[in-house]
């Protein structure tokens, strides 16, 4: 009741009539001769509701709610007016759970049920979806929303049965099909996951969405072929998209693809100037590239087109770092937040922690780089060990046995045949296949799977004993089909076949070329595992290993353990090159492996930064030393380390002793 009768009766007409100003200036009179009567207020904030003036209908509205707190309406009124002006947690407050699924409108429910899930309450949001859908089962939004929800709250399975729901309502609906193929993704089952999203991106053409689930998908499986096969699909499907252009230049440059990597970050920062990822990625690619003098003037682009500060700090760092700057370099690092991943910048901190000799914090932050890639989805720990029972198994099948069952296989006749280069990763193999790059015949293959690749072809280790003539033609002509892939061969080329971890493929290298002959960089046991620790490499099978430190030296003993095997059965020809003299007298250590190798010496004229520089794009970790004249200060470093390589020291005591270092 209300003591305003009349002024409650000329609103509400003139509110049926659609003169809602009207209205709203009557009941501004109106309330004016009756302050707060609880009727003008309720009828004041339903007039500003519907006229579209949530925060006038607000205070109306919670005046009403104080008289007449059970009055549905009001409080509806008064829930959806706080959601429009952005208070979401007020209007939750006003969604109470009781009240709501007495509300026979359902539209207290509705609302809760998506404030709930905006501001992460997933298991009222899941209560609120499942009274919904009791009440309307053929509604698919809201079985699209339940799934979503018992996504979030860690209910993948039921999220697939919802999701499944709701595709079997609306068929045709592209946002269901990739919330089903992201919630089978959850719930482990990536085989459906696949089917469900591929063909979701054959129906939606023109959708990146599939694709980047995709993406996600192959990457937590660690399938990084097909993970990148997605990336550059959906940035396919999105050129107007930055943030996708930007995401498929990460991407390529993870790859080591730079020349992709930098036209896709160009095309994201052409698509949005000020989007700070591309600038990043750009400096990254840069400083990758040895391209270190373009740092500068990306800095003055990033800055004129108002790039964020974090950004900016980052190309900074870098500007920094390759001017041997290490306090400012670290300072901008700091600065630059997590404009990059924690892997890269806990690895950029222990570089220049090193640096300035800080060198319990520049372990610790190794350590964090580590910690880091340990916790990938792809479980790198799980596919280290593999890695190494893998080498295990080869080495038990390198009997003399084994090799009394060897058919003939004939030397090349019309090619050189390749150098082989091995060691143990960072011990000074790249600097060596770009010495050996001054005889301009030189063509080196870096860290290419070509010899894994023929391994596979014939049938494994323990099928190479038995290798026809015919098997072995074909994979020599596959080697070399690959090799003209990715370098220019001409009719005097000298294939370098450069990669570390074929120390464990010398049965496949001798299958196909009996004559090879093997260059072995070697360094101090203590130094390489230490630097392989402390690089930041892209995660594969054999360098998951260096994300552990006992897992690193378990790696080493095993890898020798198969190279020296190897070598006493098939007593190859193989020059050793020391890290530690090359690095004091270059030309004492290289002239006569020139020599050996039938190699052209350049004699005085030699220099090794001329041909780093002159080669391009370095694809392994040493890709800035080797620009560099030769140093010797990464020799003995794992002194300054000792304490924190102690736990380490038995495994490695045999092969020091053995390759004539000490501790």
């Amino acid at each position: 009741m209300s003591n305003s009768e009349d002024a409650v009766r000329q609103i509400a007409a003139l509110a049926r009539a659609g003169q809602l100003n009207a209205a709203a200036i009557q009941v501004i009179d109106a309330l004016a001769r009756n302050p707060g009567d609880p009727v003008l207020s309720a009828l004041g904030g339903a007039v500003e509701f519907h006229r579209g003036q949530f925060k006038r209908a607000i205070p109306y509205l919670e005046a009403a709610l104080q008289h007449k707190p059970n009055d549905l309406t009001i409080r509806i009124n008064l829930a959806e007016s706080h959601f429009h002006e952005g208070d979401n947690a007020a209007s939750l407050r006003l969604c109470e759970e009781a009240i709501a699924l007495a509300d026979p409108s359902l539209r207290l429910a509705r609302l809760g049920a998506h404030l709930a899930q905006e501001l992460e309450d997933f298991p009222l949001a899941v209560r609120l979806y499942r009274h919904l859908v009791k009440q309307d089962a053929k509604d698919w939004s809201l079985w699209n929303n339940l799934g979503n929800a018992l996504g979030f709250a860690g209910d993948h399975d039921g999220a697939v049965e919802a999701l499944q729901k709701a595709i079997a309502l609306a068929p045709d609906s592209q946002p269901i099909r990739i919330n089903l193929g992201n919630a089978l993704i959850d719930a482990g089952r990536g085989d459906d996951a696949e089917a469900v999203l591929t063909q979701a991106g054959k129906d939606f053409s023109d959708d990146p969405a599939p694709f980047l689930s995709l993406f996600n998908l192959y990457r937590l499986v660690g399938r990084e072929d097909d993970a990148y096969a997605a990336i550059v699909e959906a940035a396919r499907r999105a050129p107007d998209d930055a943030s996708i252009q930007s995401d498929h230049g990460q991407e390529a440059a993870r790859r080591n693809l730079y020349d992709e990597a930098e036209a896709a970050f160009e095309a994201a920062v052409r698509l949005d100037p000020k989007l700070g990822p591309p600038y990043v990625g750009l400096a990254s690619v840069y400083e990758r590239m040895n391209r270190e003098l373009e740092l500068e003037p990306l800095r003055v682009r990033a800055e004129a087109a108002g790039t964020d500060a974090q950004s900016m700090s980052y190309i900074d760092a870098l500007r920094f770092k390759r001017a041997e700057a290490f306090d400012d370099a670290f300072a901008a690092l700091e600065a630059a937040g997590d404009v990059i991943v924690p892997g890269r910048k806990h690895h950029l901190r222990g570089i220049m922690l090193d640096r300035l000799g800080k060198y319990d914090d520049a372990f610790e932050a190794f350590t964090s780089m580590n910690e880091h890639w340990q916790a990938d989805p792809s479980m790198p720990a799980e596919r280290a060990r593999q890695y190494r029972e893998m080498i295990v198994s080869s080495t038990d099948v390198l009997t003399p046995e084994w090799l009394q069952n060897w058919t003939p296989a004939l030397p090349l006749k019309d090619r050189s045949t390749p150098i082989f280069i091995v060691g143990f990763p960072r011990s000074g193999t790249t600097l060596l296949d770009t010495m050996l790059m001054a005889d301009p015949r030189v063509r080196v293959l870096e860290e290419e799977p070509f010899l894994v690749q023929a391994e596979q072809e014939l049938g494994g280790v323990e099928a190479l004993a038995v290798a026809t003539e015919d098997q072995i033609r074909v994979a020599r002509e596959g080697y070399f089909e690959r090799a003209a892939s990715v370098s220019k061969l001409e009719a005097d080329s000298i294939i370098v076949d450069k990669h570390p971890m074929h120390l464990n493929k010398v049965p496949v290298a001798l299958r196909l070329f009996p004559d090879a002959r093997f260059v072995l960089a070697m360094r101090h046991p203590c130094d390489v595992l230490l630097s392989c620790y402390i690089t930041n490499f892209r995660i594969n099978s054999a360098m998951a290993n260096f994300l552990d430190l006992n897992d690193a030296a378990a790696l080493y003993d095993l890898t020798f353990t198969n190279w020296e095997k190897a070598r006493g059965l098939f007593d190859m020809p193989v020059a050793t090159i020391v890290y530690e003299r090359l690095v004091e007298d270059t030309q004492g250590q290289l002239e006569p492996v020139f020599d050996w190798l039938g190699l052209q010496w350049p004699g005085k004229a030699f220099d090794h930064t001329k041909a780093a520089r002159a080669r391009g794009t370095v694809a392994t970790a040493s890709y800035a030393q080797v620009t560099e004249p030769i140093y010797s200060r990464a020799k003995g470093r794992w002194t300054k380390y000792r304490r924190h390589l102690e736990r380490i020291h038995p495994v490695l005591a045999p092969w020091i002793e053995r390759y004539g270092y000490d501790f």
